[in-house]
């Protein structure tokens, strides 16, 4: 199925985000599908290499309440240049074991085999040293 006839839902419009924002939530929407295709778009920085952004993906639970993150995008120095990071979720996909989902996943990391009735962005920013950071970025899904 080609891509532009799945849906798109978008969690974080391209916009300049500054810094000191913590565990910022983005558009929650229902989970289409049987996958989800995330494309987390960096297309100006302005701090220094102390600086970070962290970017995730959480999946509602099956309880209604509880959110589990299921994808922890590389992260962003503050000195980066424009940058583009892809992530997969696939509700076909099993774990071969239990795993722990109390805490974010490390940098990087992306467990596909999470999913949930609901998804949402979240992002944390930090400016390590107060030198005014900010970041452009957005966040787009495409559910198929």
């Amino acid at each position: 199925m080609p891509y532009s006839s799945m849906e798109r839902s978008t969690l974080f419009a391209s916009a300049v985000r500054v810094a000191a924002v913590a565990n910022s939530a983005g558009t929650t929407f229902a989970a289409g599908g049987k996958r989800m295709v995330f494309l987390l778009d960096v297309t100006a920085t302005a701090g220094v290499a102390g600086d970070t952004l962290d970017v995730f993906i959480d999946v509602l639970a099956p309880d209604g309440a509880t959110w589990l993150n299921a994808v922890h995008f590389t992260q962003v120095a503050g000195n980066s240049a424009a940058i583009k990071h892809y992530a997969v979720l696939d509700a076909s996909v099993t774990a071969a074991t239990t795993f722990n989902v109390t805490s974010d996943c490390a940098p990087g990391v992306t467990k596909p085999y999470l999913w949930g009735s609901a998804i949402r962005g979240r992002y944390t920013l930090v400016d390590a040293g107060a030198h005014g950071q900010s970041v452009t970025f957005s966040l787009t899904a495409i559910a198929g």
